[in-house]
């Protein structure tokens, strides 16, 4: 008997940063002073677009990730916020690649900024929260 079951990991997965992606959009478009259908239907493509790369990329990644720890028991918020500094630096060498052609000098670069941290943190809280709230009481 496993942790937490496939299904409440992937429905988690699915909908962890769903929240921050809304929230980063509606800022970006009051911030601006964009409330043209326009700009907002270009931001909520654009957001579209984050959010199923994110379903290529991290979900299969961290739903293997997940799976394993959560049949040995080790599935906690401190194992979750590994695992989701170690995709964000994943999906940053990848964006790296893709965009620049090369990786910065140090490390150093990518992880001295500040909303590093936050999406990190809140999208690990976001995951964590889910996982609690799409828990089967059976499994439990």
């Amino acid at each position: 008997m496993t942790q937490y079951s496939n299904k409440s990991i992937l429905k988690a997965l699915f909908s962890a940063p769903i929240f921050i992606q809304v929230l980063l959009t509606i800022l970006f478009i009051t911030l601006n002073h964009e409330f043209s259908m326009q700009s907002i239907l270009t931001v909520c493509g654009i957001n579209l677009i984050i959010y199923m790369l994110y379903c290529v990329i991290v979900i299969p990644i961290a739903y293997a990730i997940s799976v394993l720890l959560a049949r040995q028991y080790w599935l906690n918020f401190f194992t979750i916020m590994l695992g989701s500094v170690l995709m964000w630096l994943i999906v940053t060498i990848i964006g790296y690649l893709v965009f620049i052609g090369s990786l910065p000098n140090s490390i150093s670069e990518w992880v001295s900024t500040w909303y590093f941290h936050v999406i990190v943190v809140f999208v690990s809280c976001c995951y964590w929260g889910m996982l609690h709230f799409f828990r089967n009481d059976s499994v439990a």
